[in-house]
């Protein structure tokens, strides 16, 4: 507790008070005494009492009341103790009254020692007395002394109750808030809005909705429930259990609803993951506070819906609303994701001026947003900027060093570390991992366990990262490793164990690592569908996103799109039909990445007027979704078609100009195929290795030797002759010359190259 710096006595000589029988001060100076303290003059108003007092004149009890209330701040704490000295001098620490406001003024200034001094000198104690102290105790969470209190109190209200059961419930466990609300009903106090509203937001706490049901029927037989406190912590309570639609009904069944209702049931909205249906609610509210719009901006940034975050962050400064902590660190966030480096510099502009550029939180969140646009030394500056930097922001530094290439700097930072926690080390780790430096991240892994630490779930995952490469063998002493430190039921370790037993074509392995997990969330089960993929397993896939069905896992994007290729491999059409169908009553079928596989799904099927109705139907359409439509046009033959929305594309990558080349190549179109390889040549787009297998089967299948050669040239430069499926077209194609040459079965095409020489690609500087 925060103890003061001395105690004042308590116990007054009566020979100390100079004045034995002063008469009482007039109303007039009593009310001056009063109107300085309420406009803020309170030296003044003491000065005042010390005035009256001099001249023998009894002080009202309420002058030192209305005093006291102003200086239950630490700001003005110390003039408050100088009342308190007042009041030994002039006798009034015997008065009960006055003595609650003092324990109260030095209780909210977190003077815990010195209030319970008050309370202990006290000759009379009322009810009062004792729930003022035990509100001291509960507000700053010593509840172990709150207990004690509660336990000696010679009477107990509904107050007191109220009070330990709002004490747990803030600061925890807050199953000791639902045993209190027990006792409290067994005892003569009535249950009033104050308790159960904390007894409700207990629940809402420890996601116990069976209780919190409970709970809900017992208010409804006292009439509680319909209260605007009660209500907007029943919708609290259903909206972090992730029932919507009993929340609601609480909504729409309370008769008054205050702002703080409506702020209840738009963070529910949020809580259960429909966004579109809190934008609309949002819009509806009769009125918003800093509490509505900040929980709008950071819903929005939680489901990726980052545009509007940063809209809906400038649309409350425009309706006069400053920005609390909280909107600006998920504006930040949002600007992060989608890496605006320039918006983001205008709301740290925003900070530095209202003065919250130390903020530790405020700031990992610039740190992480600078360093992932690439911009350093920005992030150093908010560093050096920090009164602490905590080792989040170290950690993004170390790790976006690695991201962008820049190993060198990262390593320098992390060696200029004198403390190295665990997720520094991963950090660097990490970074190692991702850049396939597999033999570092092993190394730093050695040297962290010399240090002492054994690692974490973060640490063996991102060393997982590497046993595609460093083999199955080294994987699995991985494994051995997490089952003896007992994190291998983490979901971030199943999900990397699956990917590497996957990746090494242990499926049963993979499979077994999974139903081991307690509870697998939607990425391991992501992980496991795409481990299937990668060993043709495509029965499998559908077979496991039944399960997945009817264990009531939540499947997102991935998880569809990945079965729907499944689909697309086995033609399933009938399955794939239930798939989508399924997609819609997820509100998934116009994400685009649903809606691309749905194009994908339906072209391979055969379905043309079904994917250009799902391609009609995304919300928007990324190069994804046209490559895709493309495609399908290509598969039915329509070269015009798949050439008109070729060139309506508003971008294309190099999967686009793959689809288009393999096209060519398949409907016999040689001279097509060449002339779109020329023009992707000279927008500087590099090939790879599907780009040269389409373009040497065009030449092996039409005989065209010189730009055959001439591929060759190219495949050597660029360091594809190595890649097994490009070595195997090229063999292909000059087996067919070299059959051709040798029967002396010459035709025009053999010896015809088509169109000039073929354009160089611009600076094929990748190395494989």
């Amino acid at each position: 507790m925060k103890a003061s710096s001395r105690h004042l006595s308590t116990s007054v000589n009566s020979s100390a008070i100079p004045f034995q029988n002063p008469s009482p001060i007039s109303a007039g100076t009593s009310q001056t005494i009063q109107s300085l303290a309420a406009v803020g003059r309170v030296a003044d108003a003491i000065r005042l009492i010390v005035l009256c007092r001099s001249r023998g004149k009894l002080v009202n009890p309420n002058a030192f009341i209305s005093i006291l209330r102003p200086c239950a701040t630490p700001k003005t704490l110390i003039l408050g103790r100088q009342l308190h000295g007042h009041m030994v001098v002039s006798g009034f620490v015997d008065d009960t009254f006055v003595c609650n406001h003092l324990i109260h003024m030095y209780g909210k200034c977190g003077f815990l020692d010195d209030a319970h001094s008050v309370f202990n000198g006290m000759m009379k104690k009322n009810l009062h007395s004792w729930n003022t102290l035990l509100a001291c105790y509960c507000k700053f969470g010593f509840l172990s002394e709150a207990e004690r209190l509660f336990d000696e109190m010679p009477k107990r209200d509904a107050v007191s109750w109220n009070t330990m059961i709002a004490g747990y419930d803030q600061h925890g466990p807050c199953e000791e808030a639902l045993q209190y609300f027990v006792w409290m009903r067994r005892s003569d106090c009535k249950v009033d809005h104050f308790g159960v509203s904390s007894v409700v937001s207990a629940c809402s706490n420890l996601r116990s909705l069976r209780n919190g049901i409970e709970l809900h029927g017992f208010l409804a037989k006292l009439g509680l429930h319909s209260h605007v406190q009660v209500g907007s912590a029943l919708i609290g309570l259903y909206g972090k259990c992730i029932q919507l639609e009993a929340a609601r009904k609480v909504f729409d069944d309370m008769g008054i609803k205050e702002i703080f209702t409506w702020n209840s049931m738009l963070h529910a909205y949020i809580k259960c993951s429909k966004i579109e249906q809190a934008l609309i609610f949002f819009r509806e509210m009769p009125e918003k506070n800093v509490v509505s719009w900040t929980t709008i901006v950071a819903g929005c940034s939680q489901h990726y819906r980052n545009e509007d975050a940063i809209l809906y962050f400038h649309k409350m400064q425009e309706v006069g609303l400053r920005p609390d902590k909280a909107s600006l660190v998920s504006a930040l966030r949002a600007c992060t994701e989608l890496l605006d480096f320039e918006e983001g510099f205008k709301i740290h502009s925003l900070i530095l001026k209202c003065g919250g550029g130390h903020d530790v939180i405020v700031g990992s969140v610039l740190v992480m947003l600078y360093s992932k646009c690439g911009y350093f030394t920005d992030a150093i500056n908010v560093i050096d900027g920090m009164l602490l930097v905590d080792d989040f922001s170290w950690s993004v530094l170390i790790a976006e060093y690695a991201k962008h290439g820049m190993i060198d700097n990262a390593r320098k930072i992390f060696e200029s570390l004198e403390v190295k926690s665990i997720p520094i080390w991963n950090a660097l780790i990490g970074g190692y991992s991702e850049l396939g430096m597999d033999g570092e991240a092993l190394e730093a892994f050695r040297k962290m366990q010399m240090d002492g630490m054994k690692g974490d779930e973060f640490t063996f995952g991102s060393l997982l990262m590497g046993a595609d490469l460093l083999g199955l063998r080294y994987g699995e002493q991985l494994h051995l490793q997490t089952l003896k430190l007992g994190i291998d039921s983490s979901v971030f370790v199943g999900s990397a164990l699956i990917d590497m037993y996957s990746y090494n074509l242990e499926s049963e392995a993979a499979k077994r690592v999974l139903y081991l997990l307690g509870e697998p969330n939607t990425v391991c089960w992501n992980s496991m569908i795409s481990g299937f993929g990668l060993n043709k397993l495509d029965t499998d896939i559908i077979n496991i996103f039944c399960v997945m069905m009817i264990l009531g896992v939540i499947a997102d994007a991935v998880t569809f799109s990945l079965a729907l290729d499944s689909c697309s491999n086995l033609l399933a059409l009938n399955e794939g039909l239930q798939i989508h169908a399924l997609a819609c009553k997820f509100g998934l079928d116009s994400n685009v990445v649903v809606g691309s596989a749905l194009i994908n799904f339906y072209g391979k099927c055969d379905r043309l007027s079904c994917a250009l109705h799902a391609f009609n139907e995304l919300q928007e359409h990324s190069v994804v979704s046209w490559t895709a439509l493309i495609g399908c046009y290509m598969r039915g033959g329509m070269w015009d078609m798949a050439k008109e929305l070729f060139d309506m594309m508003p971008e294309r990558n190099i999967v686009s100009w793959n689809t288009i080349l393999s096209g060519c190549s398949k409907l016999g179109l040689p001279l097509e195929a060449l002339q779109h390889y020329h023009q992707m040549s000279k927008l500087g787009l590099l090939p790879d290795h599907i780009t040269f297998v389409s373009m040497l089967s065009v030449c092996s299948n039409f005989l065209l030797e010189e730009n055959g050669k001439q591929f060759h040239a190219q495949i050597v430069k660029a360091g594809y002759h190595v890649n097994k499926h490009v070595s195997n077209a090229m063999t292909e194609m000059y087996q067919k010359f070299a059959e051709l040459s040798r029967n002396e079965f010459s035709s025009g095409l053999f010896h015809t190259e088509l169109g000039n020489e073929i354009a160089e690609p611009a600076s094929p500087s990748r190395k494989y």
